[in-house]
This record gives structure tokens, C-alpha cells and sequence, in this order.
């Protein structure tokens, strides 16, 4: 997978190139960017059934290529879904295959079934995919994955085994936030939600939020991204949406959620509550740390391993109307005070150069190819 919706592998192998030391040779089989896995689950059959085949052979040809390609020594990166290669190199005895590390930062099990609610997450198709990713992922040598508390669910749900487990930051494109920081805006304070409007992102919350605020001037809320909840945001504006209140529904690239960020006061990140919301750290907090802003999300999130708690202003509140309101408390207080922005801005953009660029993930790749060598 690669695009502005996938970035973690193609920027992960760009940083990779970089470094003298390696020579990686990309031999990806990389979709469409406009491919996402939603796809396989929705929408009409002709297309669906393309993917899959699309997926299913595509990992068979990647696991022939491996085993036939591969030196002793040499290390496979296997960008994400990693499982659809994975199932067919574990019928291969491991000495016959490359030492393989698996992109697993997110489940394909937990976010068809658990997260999203795709049916039964205990029935028969359930199972079987839960089986096919426990199997294909206990075939990896290494599996990467984004924080601790997914690492976590990783070997709670697959059995996987405590030191086969990794977590480190994603990459991103860095360079289309780390930019010079921008000048106090003037006009409305706005308020920006980025999100795909899954359950994990608690659109509910910035909605209900945004109608506490609709008599308050001076504020303005901007909601850019669509997805599984995108008709909660159609009923919200078909009963009379604040005039303050704006959603770009169509997708954008990530050069224009980019120029987005950068005119914002404050970035929204997280308010599903429980569950997958408390074992991430989305695409969209990485944007909006590096570009130095102002972040509010959830009290319960989770980070990569021996990461010191993130700059930003707290929700305790969880996924209800109590939410909403200590949301619109917290933006009234930013709101009136340009210094904690200001403040909130300058540590989050130090946050990220020191615990999350690119520069801290070829660290954490050096340390892990160090220890394959060994």
C-alpha cells in the first residue's frame, strides 16, 4: 500500500536509501495509490473481487521472488499488509527464506471486524481472517508496529512471542511540515479536524462540540475527510450546521492537508474513547506535531517504546457528550490565550524532531540491523 492514505512504507524505504551503509533494492509490488483495503468489504462485487485476487496473487508472486532473489544475510522489509506475503513464505521452511521483517502497524483483523464492526467479530469470516493474520505474521522474524499498546494487542490477538514484536515511530513526508514556523494568524481562531471518519477518530465529540460553539465569534471549525461515519457529519448539517462549522468532503492530497495544517490554530486528533483510539498515534498527530501546532486529543493514547508523554492539552473525558463539552472548554481557553498556543506549538515541533522524524527512525533501523547482524 503507498499514497497520501498509506505513507508509512514509501517514506520508510526513502529514508532507508538515504543511508550509505544499505543497499535496498525495492521489489515491492506497490498498488495503485488510490487502492484502500475499505474496498475489499464495500461497494460492488466485480471490483472487490479484482482486489482480492489483485492481493492474493500479488503475495504469492512477492514470496516466490524472496526466496528465489535473497542472499543469506539479506533482510526483507515487507511494506503493509506484510500478511498477504507472509501466508506463503510460512509454507516455506525457514531456511530456505530471507529473514523478514513484517509492516504491521495496523491489524487487518482488528480494523475489519473489532474496529469497524463488519459483522460478527466472533463469526466464521472473522475467525478465518484472524487465523490467516496470527499465521502469517508469526512467519515474520520481526514485526514493526507503531506504539507499545498495539504491540501489545499484537501478541494478545496472534500469539506472537514478547521479542518478535517492535515498536517505532512512522514515517512520514516530513518536509511538507518541518517549514519555517508561521506568523500568528488574524481573523476567526480555527479549529481543524483531519480524519477518515472511523470510530477511532470520535467525530461525534468535534460534531457535538460544534454545536456548543455555534453562537461563539471569532472561532471557526474546519472538518476535512470522509469515510464510514461520513453520514453522522450529513445528518449533522441537514439539521442546520452552525455557520461557523465547514466540511471538505472530497479527498485531498497530502500537500493541500499540509497547507490545511498550516493555517490552523489548533489540531484536533483522537476522541473514540477505548479500544483502538487508546492503542494509536495517527497519521494526523505526527502532521501536526511536525508542523508545530497546537494539539488537543484524547488523555488516552499510546506512543513507540521509551517515548516521554506528548505536548498537548488533554481530553479525560471518553467518546460522550461530557467530551464535547470539555472540548469546547479547552478551545475557548486556547482561543483566548495566543501564548499557550504559541507555547503548545514551539514543544510540539521540538517533540517531533527528537522522538519521531526520520532522523530517530534511522536510528531505531541501525539499531535493528545491528542486531540481525549479530
Amino acid at each position: 500500500m503507498r499514497g497520501d492514505g498509506y505513507p508509512n512504507a514509501v517514506n520508510t524505504v526513502r529514508l532507508l536509501r538515504r543511508n550509505g551503509q544499505w543497499d535496498v533494492r525495492d521489489h515491492a509490488d506497490w498498488l495503485p495509490d488510490e487502492t484502500r483495503l475499505w474496498q475489499l468489504v464495500r461497494g460492488r462485487l466485480l471490483p472487490r473481487l479484482s482486489l482480492m485476487l489483485r492481493l492474493g496473487a500479488g503475495g504469492f508472486v512477492q514470496a516466490v521472488g524472496l526466496c528465489a532473489t535473497f542472499k543469506r544475510g539479506d533482510v526483507a522489509y515487507l511494506p503493509y499488509p506484510a500478511p498477504l506475503t507472509l501466508w506463503w513464505l510460512s509454507m516455506i521452511p525457514a531456511r530456505w527464506r530471507p529473514y523478514c521483517m513484517a509492516d504491521a502497524y495496523v491489524s487487518l483483523w482488528d480494523s475489519m471486524f473489532r474496529d469497524r464492526g463488519n459483522g460478527n467479530s466472533k463469526g466464521v469470516l472473522s475467525r478465518v481472517v484472524r487465523f490467516f493474520e496470527g499465521r502469517a505474521l508469526r512467519a515474520a522474524d520481526l514485526v514493526l508496529v507503531d506504539t507499545e499498546a498495539n504491540k501489545r494487542q499484537m501478541i494478545s490477538d496472534f500469539s506472537l512471542s514478547p521479542g518478535q514484536v517492535r515498536s517505532l515511530p512512522l514515517a512520514i513526508d516530513e518536509q511538507l511540515f518541518l517549514g519555517p514556523p508561521v506568523a500568528a494568524r488574524t481573523g476567526a481562531l480555527r479549529v481543524l479536524f483531519v480524519g477518515t471518519l472511523v470510530p477511532l477518530h470520535g467525530v461525534e465529540v468535534v460534531l457535538a462540540a460544534s454545536d456548543k460553539l455555534a453562537s461563539i465569534e471569532g472561532i471557526e471549525i474546519l472538518l476535512v475527510g470522509d469515510g464510514q461515519q461520513g453520514g453522522l457529519v450529513e445528518d449533522f448539517i441537514s439539521k442546520g450546521a452552525p455557520a461557523n462549522f465547514r466540511w471538505v468532503r472530497e479527498w485531498r492530497s497530502m500537500s493541500s492537508i499540509a497547507r490545511e495544517i498550516e493555517a490552523a490554530d489548533i489540531c484536533l486528533g483522537v476522541f473514540g474513547g477505548a479500544g483502538k483510539a487508546s492503542r494509536v498515534l495517527p497519521f494526523k498527530l505526527y502532521y501536526a506535531l511536525a508542523a508545530g501546532k497546537a494539539v488537543v486529543t484524547q488523555a488516552d493514547y499510546a506512543l513507540p517504546a521509551d517515548r516521554p508523554p506528548l505536548p498537548a492539552i488533554f481530553l479525560t473525558s471518553a467518546g460522550n457528550d461530557d467530551a464535547a463539552e470539555e472540548l469546547v472548554r479547552v478551545i475557548m481557553a486556547l482561543a483566548a490565550d495566543a501564548d499557550a498556543r504559541s507555547t503548545l506549538g514551539a514543544e510540539a515541533r521540538i517533540y517531533f524532531e527528537r522522538q519521531l522524524s526520520a532522523e530517530v527512525i534511522e536510528r531505531e533501523w541501525r539499531d535493528i540491523l545491528d542486531r540481525v547482524g549479530e
